[in-house]
């Protein structure tokens, strides 16, 4: 049975990482990274694990 884990925030994904917090919303907002935003106008965004280890293996790609 798949392990289910919760979503993270951009700060969780970036640490996780090993990036800037700004650098997964930049790429939360040119659609690289796909994302949920929460309701109100400061809503957090929740990333998907599957979606965060995707992205940080396309990083690798593109870096060598």
């Amino acid at each position: 049975m798949p392990k289910i884990t919760p979503p993270l925030s951009a700060a969780q994904a970036a640490r996780q990482i090993g990036i800037p917090k700004r650098t997964i919303l930049a790429a939360i907002t040119r659609g690289e990274l796909p994302a949920h935003k929460m309701p109100g106008r400061t809503g957090a965004y929740l990333i998907d694990q599957n979606d965060l280890d995707a992205y940080a293996a396309s990083r690798i790609k593109t870096a060598s």
